[in-house]
């Protein structure tokens, strides 16, 4: 499926959605998280933040406080990472089975 493709299949989605009176719904293209959903292992802060992004708010930069987070919840972060990175390393202490962390780490002098 080309880019055209799956923007066409999204907007049909959000057109769907608007039309049923449901302007507050977005779709995402992935499946609803769980109404109640469960993050054990991890602190209050960090159960709060992957609601937040379980709802369609994922951070668009690495603040101090994600940072904070992701140190209180053992997740030892570079300046590397990227929201994502952080959050599904924070994901992944929760218990929910997704890796979190960079997907390789760059290597020194490597082109």
């Amino acid at each position: 499926m080309d880019a055209d493709e799956k923007l066409a299949k999204w907007a049909a989605l959000f057109v769907r959605a608007c039309s049923e009176g449901d302007a507050g719904a977005v779709p995402s293209g992935r499946a609803e998280p769980a109404a109640n959903a469960q993050y054990p292992g991890v602190t209050q802060a960090a159960r709060e933040l992957l609601q937040a992004v379980d709802a369609g708010g994922v951070p668009a930069f690495v603040t101090a406080s994600l940072k904070q987070i992701a140190g209180e919840n053992g997740v030892a972060i570079t300046d590397a990472w990227t929201p994502n990175e952080i959050v599904a390393a924070i994901r992944s202490k929760a218990g929910d089975g997704n890796a979190g962390g960079p997907k390789e780490a760059p290597t020194p002098g490597a082109q």
